[in-house]
């Protein structure tokens, strides 16, 4: 039972023991570096945070990781400076994407129709991956019963699954 409480005081007890100076730390740099992401998402636009390219999930992970960082260590300028430099970087292959259709190819994932006709394209859905009952579900929210109901179903670069009915 003694090693169970000295390990809960450990996990419990920031470094150096809790002190007004370490609340005021934690709650200034959680509020600052939010204030920071807040910034950035709406000077480098929303595609930053909100949508799911291969990059732009790397963009959010990596982010996260940097926030957390920074809120937890109590070292704003390195994570911040990190988090800067990776939403520029995003910034530039997003902006290099819809200026060139190489780079494009290169960063992007392409569309790939799942249905087409109101047929299912078994063969593009097994190189994307996307199961029966993913693309049911995406058919469901659509409000379509079936395939029959659908001219096209696009599995779109982002992830999600766009569906034009008949």
């Amino acid at each position: 039972m003694d090693i169970l409480l000295s390990v809960a005081r450990q996990l419990l007890t920031p470094e150096g023991g809790w002190s007004v100076e370490v609340i005021v730390r934690v709650v200034a740099g959680t509020l600052g570096v939010f204030a920071f992401v807040v910034l950035l998402a709406r000077i480098a636009g929303t595609r930053t945070f909100a949508s799911f390219t291969t990059y732009d999930f790397l963009t959010n992970v990596a982010a996260g990781s940097l926030v957390a960082t920074a809120i937890t260590s109590g070292r704003l300028v390195e994570p911040c400076l990190g988090l800067l430099v990776l939403v520029i970087a995003q910034w530039v292959v997003s902006k290099s994407s819809a200026i060139s259709s190489r780079v494009q190819k290169v960063v992007d994932n392409a569309p790939v129709t799942l249905v087409e006709n109101g047929e299912r394209r078994e063969d593009a859905m097994r190189e994307a991956r996307v199961s029966e009952t993913l693309l049911q579900q995406s058919l469901r929210q659509a409000g379509v019963e079936g395939v029959a109901g659908v001219e096209r179903a696009v599995l779109e670069s982002g992830g999600t699954i766009s569906v034009m009915k008949r």
